[in-house]
């Protein structure tokens, strides 16, 4: 229940709270007094979203509180969310100049999604808008599935198809990529193919060069190679090695005189053996070199494909065409990877489609059955309200393909007079506004019985009618106080008379600014008002009279 709204700085209101009861309560004023004013702020405590635009005073900020009671049964929502539970809990938001906006539940800090999860159970808000959302089939089905009894089998429903359409997405999206794959496949194998054909190895490359620049150059190689040698071992002249052997010999009898002669000798004696080692190096070089042209023409051509596949494949070594080779098997493997992943994908899209259908059935029969409650839970309250020969009928088709509505379709049908062939038609092409008002109203009526929900808030459901429908109206609005809050706001002196206490909105002029307050109204308060509702702003005696006739 919704004990307390305090407003700072919101819209018109500048400081206003008010203590609100058990009951039936209504608010009443001239329209523009700020009446919406009031749902606009409690919606902010509730989780909706706000601007810098409500702020009265731009240089202050907005600060709205709701006080209210809290059911036991949602202390696990409370402790789900890290919130402390309070029998009485604060709801406060704030909205900054700067256009940031907090909330808090209980002095904690929340989401605007907690704040409005939680809302939800405590109050419900029903405006002409609602009244208008009737003819609406989405809105239509929801009032008639708050009334089934196997609640627990929707539940099963929706979960399974949430899980069935994610699927059906999932399948999609890899049946398209299946066909980009396909697309490709016939470009993409002949270049696997070309490049499996190849048969790379790394390092290849850079072997093949060698091998080619040495051979391209075998002639002058020998040529430089065998003068070399010869310098090492001629006879007409002492060679190199003879050279630098007696130059050894002639050091190695003074190179214990003294430490330079004895690295000298250790430094000539290590060069004669690189120069010997050299020496047989270049032999074994020379020896190795063979000149065959037909090899040579084979290692080019292999070159040349190894070139060509480099530059159609703009990459510069063999390792990356290799890359490229082992990324082509992946994306064909992956081909057929999908094509077994949509497989079995399907298998569990049709399980899932078969449990939908089972479930379906006993949707569509348990909603025929809620219909016909709801049909005849109706009458009484109809007749109640002045309209005895109204009779609502709850259409029910059933679609040919599964859908989020458990495959079926609802329809409101709709015929408030009395005839020998009764025609029922749908809600907006025969009920007037006011039969629209009423049918909501009865609607909520028998809503609530299946709903713990502790306040009710009607905004203006009762444009349309009056007199002694109005009076109706206000009997059956005063019957369902007797379990939870009511508050309505209304125009109508009827409905305000029939309240258990009665508010109301009225403007002032503050230092030159256009401000709203709201007040409780005592007894003779709500004579006067209630007058006024009936006659103008100077009631008249009757008018007073009529309106203690109405409190009374």
């Amino acid at each position: 229940m919704l004990l307390s709204l305090k407003i700072e700085n919101y819209a018109l209101i500048r400081s206003s709270q008010i203590e609100l009861s058990q009951g039936f309560t209504s608010i009443c004023g001239e329209t523009g007094a700020g009446k919406s004013i009031l749902l606009g702020a409690l919606g902010l405590v509730l989780g909706q979203r706000a601007d810098t635009e409500v702020l009265l005073d731009k240089e202050k900020k907005c600060y709205i509180e709701a006080i209210f009671t809290i059911s036991k049964d949602l202390k696990p929502l409370f402790e789900d969310n890290d919130l402390d539970y309070e029998e009485e809990s604060c709801f406060r938001r704030e909205i900054n100049p700067n256009g940031k906006s907090r909330a808090f539940i209980n002095d904690t800090p929340v989401s605007l999604s907690v704040m409005k999860q939680i809302g939800d159970m405590l109050l419900d808000i029903h405006s002409q808008h609602n009244t208008i959302n009737l003819n609406d089939k989405v809105f239509q089905l929801a009032i008639l599935d708050s009334h089934l009894e196997k609640t627990e089998i929707k539940k099963e429903y929706d979960e399974s198809f949430n899980k069935f359409s994610k699927l059906k997405n999932k399948i999609d999206e890899l049946k398209n990529q299946l066909l980009d794959f396909q697309k490709e496949s016939s470009y993409i194998n002949h270049i696997y193919e070309e490049l499996e054909n190849s048969k790379l190895k790394e390092g290849e490359q850079e072997e093949l060069e060698e091998s080619v620049e040495l051979m391209s150059n075998s002639e002058n190689i020998k040529t430089f190679i065998n003068n070399s040698i010869s310098l090492f071992e001629t006879e007409d002249y002492p060679s190199v090695i003879t050279n630098l052997y007696e130059i050894k010999n002639n050091i190695s009898k003074i190179s214990d005189v003294n430490k330079t002669t004895k690295e000298l000798y250790e430094r000539i004696d290590s060069a004669f053996i690189e120069l010997k080692d050299i020496y047989a190096e270049m032999q074994n070089f020379n020896d190795s070199i063979n000149y065959d042209p037909q090899l040579l023409e084979t290692q080019n051509q292999r070159l040349d494909l190894i070139y060509r596949l480099q530059e159609k494949h703009n990459v510069e070594t063999v390792t990356d065409l290799i890359n490229l080779k082992d990324s082509l098997s992946q994306q064909i493997n992956q081909n057929t990877d999908l094509e077994y992943e949509i497989s079995q994908l399907e298998n569990e899209k049709q399980t899932l489609e078969d449990l939908l259908t089972q479930l379906s059935e006993l949707i569509i029969k348990d909603r025929k059955s809620a219909a016909e409650r709801v049909e005849q839970a109706l009458l009484p309250l109809f007749e109640s309200m002045g309209m005895k020969n109204a009779i609502l009928k709850i259409e029910i088709e059933k679609t040919e393909t599964l859908n989020k509505n458990a495959g079926c379709q609802v329809e409101f049908l709709f015929n408030a007079n009395k005839s020998i062939a009764t025609t029922f038609r749908p809600l907006n092409k025969v009920a007037s506004g006011g039969e629209l008002s009423r049918l909501m109203l009865a609607l909520k009526a028998i809503h609530l019985t299946k709903q713990d929900l502790p306040t009710l808030i009607f905004d203006e459901i009762d444009s349309g009618i009056s007199g002694d429908i109005a009076a109706k109206v206000a009997n059956i609005m005063k019957n369902m106080s007797e379990n939870r809050q009511i508050i309505a706001i209304t125009h109508l002196p009827q409905i305000a008379a029939k309240a258990d206490y009665q508010f109301k909105v009225y403007k002032n002029d503050v230092n030159q600014q256009t401000e709203s307050n709201i007040t409780l109204l005592n007894e003779e308060g709500r004579v006067v008002e209630i007058a006024k509702m009936l006659s103008g702003e100077n009631p008249s005696q009757a008018a007073l009279a009529n309106s203690r006739e109405l409190l009374s």
